[in-house]
């Protein structure tokens, strides 16, 4: 999935959970390791061995002080075969998604991967792409994303399939950025809000690190699509809804019913809390589903987030962890906990999942 020279660069090789799923639902395991281990079957050895040997060569000999944080230059005349690799890993990453989630939609259509090998002498990727470089200052070590993206027109209701994809690649201090338009007649030109340098298409070398740089807190929205700024007025570029966005939550009775990341359950939690958002306090509380997992809730402006996935002994660790005072709301339901926050939530820090 990612070249093998990433293990001899000197990142930290201590092994990590790796994972991979669908987007708002809990990952399959695949089990601790060291990182850049990963492999998918479905490449053959020509390809393998040759045009996609000769990005993997590019890519080392340009991005590898980039990973390590020493600045650097890229040439116009590499950034079309970086841009390349960008395209190549996210793809591949794709691939390691069982069969049984490929039937159920998760992945990339077969005609992204036979267009790219139709480019493979080109070192360039496919139309209707643009890719961005920056620099990344949080913890994670590793991380492979693509999301699903829809062209919304004001006034036109959601489209019923996806545009396009974005790709997210973070190695070390540096991310990886980018998107393709699978419709080619609803591309845009886009920028993104971090303002962040333009790999493809090129306009020049490029200097590195440059702009704002990339923290934790930002990180799942940034590789979920949400930092795309279309040029277009009454045009925006936005993750798809039925790919990124959880079945909205629902009153019932004095409650308010909450669908979980496992895509099976549900759990609840009071309406004060819904009352408490309005008025611009929100609160974090764990809770759990039948699964079994347990689940880190923050009330934000915007509804309910689940910000951790994990045992009942982790959640109810990272619960502790947070600063706030702790209420007990007491019903005909019984006695629910909760703190509240001092601020809206920042988002925890995740597993690297492909």
């Amino acid at each position: 999935m990612l070249g093998g020279w990433l293990s001899k660069i000197g990142l930290d090789l201590v092994p990590v959970p790796h994972s991979a799923g669908q987007l708002n639902r809990i990952g399959r395991e695949l089990g601790v390791r060291p990182p850049f281990r990963q492999k998918v079957r479905e490449v053959c050895g020509t390809c393998n061995n040759g045009w996609m040997s000769k990005l993997e060569g590019v890519a080392r000999r340009v991005l590898t002080p980039f990973i390590l944080g020493e600045p650097g230059a890229i040439s116009p005349e590499d950034q079309g075969a970086v841009a390349t690799w960008i395209q190549k890993t996210a793809l591949t990453a794709m691939l390691v998604s069982s069969e049984e989630d490929r039937k159920g939609g998760y992945g990339l259509p077969a005609s992204e991967y036979h267009a790219l090998y139709a480019l493979r002498d080109k070192a360039q990727p496919l139309p209707g792409s643009q890719f961005w470089i920056g620099r990344y200052n949080g913890v994670r070590s590793w991380s492979v994303r693509a999301t699903p993206l829809a062209v919304r027109v004001n006034g036109l209701p959601e489209p019923d399939r996806p545009q396009g994809y974005a790709m997210t690649i973070l190695l070390g201090q540096l991310v990886l950025h980018g998107l393709r338009f699978t419709t080619p007649s609803l591309q845009v030109e886009v920028s993104t809000g971090l303002d962040l340098p333009q790999l493809w298409p090129p306009a020049g070398p490029i200097m590195w690190p440059s702009r704002q740089p990339l923290d934790d807190d930002a990180f799942l929205g940034f590789a979920g699509g949400k930092d795309f700024r279309s040029t277009e007025k009454h045009i925006e570029l936005r993750p798809w809804r039925p790919a990124t966005e959880l079945t909205p939550s629902q009153a019932v009775g004095g409650m308010i019913e909450l669908p979980t990341i496992c895509g099976k359950h549900v759990v609840y939690y009071p309406t004060v809390l819904v009352d408490e958002a309005t008025r611009g306090r929100f609160y974090a509380f764990g809770t759990a589903c039948a699964c079994p997992m347990a689940y880190l809730i923050h009330t934000e402006p915007d509804g309910a987030h689940c910000k951790a996935a994990d045992t009942a002994e982790a959640i109810s660790e990272l619960y502790e962890a947070l600063p706030g005072e702790e209420h007990a709301i007491e019903d005909q339901y019984g006695v629910f906990r909760c703190k509240q926050l001092t601020v809206s939530g920042p988002a925890q820090s995740g597993k690297a999942t492909p």
